[in-house]
């Protein structure tokens, strides 16, 4: 089935009913739905982070919650999301401070899923959500509930069971789970809960890490660090009258505007490097500049941090281009 991504004026409609769902204590709540999901025994790998008493379902639940509660939000067009594809591809380890991050607590949906993620069941990862958790920053992935039932839908005929054996078998899996508490499988707000990331201080150490968690790590950080440069466009637009009724009426603290990203059009000087004065060297030729990253510093915040350079072609118009590679811009 066709999945209809929602737009950017309905994502604090979306925020807030994840927001509802997340601090529901019943049976069709977050952590009741964890609980189902996960198992009694299921661990991770930072429940000793977890104070004591404070369940893993519960904790991310309460997490959730409060986190959305305080998110901005953000929009990503499909061009931007190509664009970082294409940059995260040479983005290496570096530390993630706080002056990298788009907001210190955010949502952030995508126009486009940008990736499948291998170790949550090659489900799409539709939207992120993060803030600080544990000492940590915690990053949540989120895929489309119809996309998680087409996959539950399609893989039962492989177990090659009968009704009856169907039946067992998810008495079995959710032996732990009382008559009666079975959460809803399908929330109302559209989006899946995945799983979660944290992200220590520092240089991250992801040398055991999975490769596709990696590779999606790399994407949302080329993302970020994008959404702060001058090749982004950041346009803020608002829910609908309808739905800033509606989030109003479930609580009058939500915000109902959101930072659409776009991709600016490409705007640069002839024959100039980014950053550098025209005119201070003589060429012979023209040649293309692949895009690339470049450390930036920045003396007032003594820091530096990674700024990309786009493709482009270099040197004086008129001159012979040598070389011969093809440039891919991305420009609107």
């Amino acid at each position: 089935m066709a999945v209809t991504a929602p737009t950017a004026r309905q994502i604090p409609e979306v925020r807030a009913d994840l927001a509802t769902w997340a601090a529901d204590p019943s049976r069709d709540g977050m952590a009741n739905w964890l609980h189902c999901m996960m198992g009694s025994q299921a661990r991770t790998s930072f429940d000793h982070l977890l104070p004591p008493g404070i369940s893993t379902t519960r904790g991310l639940a309460a997490r959730t919650a409060a986190g959305l509660r305080a998110a901005e939000l953000f929009y990503v067009t499909s061009d931007m999301t190509a664009l970082a594809h294409h940059a995260a591809k040479s983005l290496t380890d570096h530390e993630m401070r706080p002056q990298d991050l788009p907001a210190p607590v955010g949502m952030l949906v995508f126009e486009d899923p940008p990736m499948r993620f291998e170790a949550a069941g090659n489900q799409p990862v539709r939207m992120i959500t993060w803030g600080p958790w544990l000492g940590h920053l915690a990053i949540d992935y989120w895929s489309g509930t119809r996309e998680y039932l087409d996959q539950v839908e399609a893989a039962l005929p492989g177990l090659g069971l009968d009704p009856a054996e169907s039946q067992a078998w998810l008495r079995e899996k959710f032996a732990h789970v009382r008559p009666g508490e079975m959460a809803s499988i399908h929330p109302i707000h559209g989006f899946t809960y995945l799983r979660t990331t944290l992200i220590e201080p520092g240089l991250p150490d992801l040398s055991d890490t999975d490769p596709g968690e990696v590779a999606l790590l790399r994407l949302i950080q080329a993302t970020w660090l994008l959404m702060g440069q001058s090749i982004a466009t950041s346009e803020r637009v608002d829910a609908d009258r309808s739905s800033r009724r509606r989030i109003q009426r479930m609580d009058r603290d939500y915000g109902t505007e959101v930072r659409m990203i776009r991709l600016r059009r490409a705007r640069t000087a002839n024959g100039a490097e980014p950053g550098e004065q025209p005119g201070t060297r003589e060429y012979q030729h023209r040649w293309v500049v692949r895009g690339h990253w470049r450390d930036q510093p920045y003396p007032s915040l003594g820091i530096t941090r990674p700024l990309w350079i786009s493709p482009y072609i270099a040197g004086p118009d008129g001159l012979p281009l040598i070389g011969g590679e093809k440039v891919m811009v991305l420009a609107r």
